[in-house]
């Protein structure tokens, strides 16, 4: 799953792709660049979340 790096939202697509590299759009806070996180379902919560 890919999040935004500024708002963490998870309403990001990429826009442009090829020589450059992968170009990311994120819809809630119009954040656009190639840095994004990328996280597996199990790490999106928070850790007070998770129990042990």
């Amino acid at each position: 799953m890919l999040c935004c790096p500024v708002c963490k939202s998870r309403d990001i697509f990429p826009v442009a792709g090829g020589y450059i590299g992968q170009v990311y759009l994120c819809k809630s806070c119009r954040y656009r660049g190639s840095f994004v996180i990328e996280a597996d379902e199990a790490d999106a919560g928070s850790p007070e979340e998770k129990e042990p």
